[in-house]
């Protein structure tokens, strides 16, 4: 259990992109829509949109006197330059990407198309020895995390340099950053500059001060539509509820960690029902899956709208879960206003 003073401390270095009070903090490809839903969800999140969060402020780092290291424990030590990483044989994927800091229906997540090179084949030239237990990662803005060996060795552990066809932006870990997905992206640091293979656990950062250790994903979810309003004097006056005419498709987000998400259902009574949610899109345990149900209430009204995911080993999203240092895992909740049935 970490106390509310660290809890906020953490929060301090949450930085969300320019513009981002309002809509642009929202990073689905689903906003306040004026005429109604868009026709698709989940897509990639572009760039000027994808949430942002930080140990710091970001680094100016120069490309061409940049490098990275894969030292420690070797046989053979290696200093790659950018020149070197993206000479490399590359390949894309689509991964989605949460802060360990994101609450239910939070905006810290977003999805991209990557592209770099696979780790382990590094790790293999490099030549690490037995006597290895742990990875210690740093970057160039002095933050540092570690993991175990075996997490490392993951085959799809992988190093990026570009996000949505662009290089890496300054904000997103230019010029690389590692990615082990299923965990939180504190355990990803951005701005890349070491690996170094100890023969002793590596606690960082964020973890000596409660943050989790393992930091693998837990199940969450949220909504892409209808979002709550963001509107002035809606906040002012305290009703956010979306307004629908029904019947309206509502649509949504699903993730965890490695097991993937098995089923996603909604409950318009506040938790009193539940009905399975239909799939839309469930390619792979680490991307959000898209799902959507849809409400077709016979009378006007306010309903409370609650998500309860499960993941591929079972586990379900609870009604309420502590504040903790390990990712937040409760059941999301919208008060939706009906206008007309």
């Amino acid at each position: 259990m970490i106390d509310a003073a660290n809890l906020i401390s953490r929060r301090k270095f949450i930085r969300v992109a320019t513009g981002a009070l309002a809509l642009a903090s929202t990073p689905f490809s689903a906003r306040a829509f004026a005429d109604g839903p868009p026709p698709r969800f989940g897509g990639r999140t572009p760039n000027r949109d994808f949430y942002v969060t930080s140990y710091g402020g970001t680094p100016s780092v120069d490309a061409s006197r940049w490098n990275l290291k894969i030292h420690g424990l070797v046989r053979r030590p290696l200093t790659l330059t950018y020149a070197d990483i993206t000479r490399m044989s590359s390949i894309r994927q689509i991964l989605t990407l949460e802060c360990i800091g994101n609450p239910p229906n939070g905006d810290a997540i977003g999805n991209a198309e990557w592209t770099g090179l696979k780790l382990k084949p590094l790790l293999d030239l490099a030549g690490v020895k037995p006597n290895v237990i742990y990875a210690a990662m740093r970057a160039a803005d002095g933050y540092y995390t570690g993991v175990p060996l075996g997490e490392l060795m993951r085959d799809d552990n992988w190093l990026v340099h570009r996000m949505n066809g662009e290089p890496l932006p300054p904000e997103h870990g230019f010029p690389l950053r590692i990615f082990i997905p299923g965990k939180y992206g504190m355990k990803q640091p951005k701005w890349l500059t070491e690996i170094e293979l100890v023969g002793t656990p590596f606690i960082g950062y964020w973890e000596a001060r409660g943050w989790s250790n393992e930091a693998w994903r837990k199940v969450n979810s949220g909504f892409f539509y209808p979002r709550q309003s963001t509107g002035i004097l809606d906040i002012l006056s305290l009703d956010t509820a979306p307004k629908v005419t029904a019947p309206v498709d509502l649509t949504g987000w699903a993730l965890a960690g490695p097991s993937g998400i098995r089923r996603v259902e909604v409950s318009t009574d506040g938790g009193v029902t539940w009905h399975a949610t239909r799939l839309l899109e469930n390619r792979s345990p680490y991307i959000w899956t898209v799902w959507q149900y849809r409400f077709a209430p016979t009378k006007p009204g306010d309903y409370m709208v609650r998500i309860r995911a499960t993941d591929g080993n079972g586990i379900k999203q609870p009604e309420t879960y502590s504040a903790r240092g390990d990712g937040a895992t409760s059941q999301p909740r919208m008060r939706l206003r009906v206008m007309a049935a």
